[in-house]
């Protein structure tokens, strides 16, 4: 049973997995973190150790979550000292092979979105685990069932897909909130405008399929309008194309279906 967690890394996902973790009453024995500050930061809320390095990290963890970057995670779980728990990471798109070099792995993935000033309701969160063995995996379920209801088994081929799908609707969502924004300010006009429509949006493919909640130009083929719109766009030719991709992209998915 997980009981003692060590974690790498101080960044969003570490924060609020580390403050979830503690107030779900898992004693997080140390922290590890290339910037001394933010563990320390980290460590004071929840009255945990800070290591230095790596090679200092106690091997009687029950539970060492590798809360880094995806490119730093086969390499800095070969320096975590030999131990008999179990070693994780909390990444959407790296294979759990890539920490092989210990015995008992898996994969501790929370499927949302982590901000610093953002305050994230973990029992809401999907997690995807993935383990390498029965034992393995049914302990980590157990780890995330005392943060929320909302946990799956997948494979790996399964867990990329979903931070694929996540990377369409989240990140590329919110650079094109972003793109709105920049839009509506050189009229100076406020963003805040847009909220309802946002909102709606986001509550609309709650209750039925995304693919039926299309609207707009593009879904009713207006190209009157949408000349319009990509004139308008004359000055910013790379958000014009951007545009006129998607637009098309639109256009020929449900005329697939005529």
């Amino acid at each position: 049973m997980i009981k003692h967690i060590t974690i790498l890394g101080a960044g969003n996902v570490a924060t609020h997995l580390t403050l979830g973790l503690h107030d779900a009453g898992f004693t997080i024995t140390e922290i590890f973190s290339p910037s001394e500050e933010k563990s320390s930061l980290l460590a004071g809320k929840v009255k945990s150790k800070v290591c230095k390095r790596i090679e200092e990290l106690s091997p009687n963890s029950d539970l060492y979550l590798l809360c880094i970057p995806d490119r730093f995670i086969g390499e800095v779980s070969m320096q975590i000292p030999r131990t008999n728990g179990i070693v994780a990471h909390t990444s959407g798109i790296t294979p759990m092979n890539s920490i092989k070099r210990h015995k008992n792995i898996g994969v501790f993935y929370p499927l949302q979105t982590f901000s610093a000033k953002r305050d994230i309701a973990l029992d809401k969160v999907p997690f995807c685990i993935e383990a390498s063995s029965a034992t393995i995996c049914s302990e980590l379920k157990q780890t995330a069932l005392q943060l929320g209801s909302n946990v799956k088994e997948v494979d790996t081929g399964q867990r990329q897909l979903l931070h694929l799908a996540a990377v369409f609707v989240n990140n590329f969502v919110n650079f094109l909130y972003t793109s709105g924004a920049e839009i509506l300010r050189k009229k100076n006009l406020p963003f805040d405008f847009l909220l309802p429509l946002i909102e709606e949006t986001a509550r609309k493919i709650t209750e039925i399929e995304p693919y039926e909640a299309q609207t707009g130009p593009a879904r009713r083929n207006d190209i009157t309008t949408m000349e319009i719109h990509k004139k308008m766009l004359d000055e910013n030719a790379e958000l014009k194309d951007l545009y006129d991709k998607i637009s098309n992209l639109i256009i020929n998915k449900y005329n697939e279906q005529l």
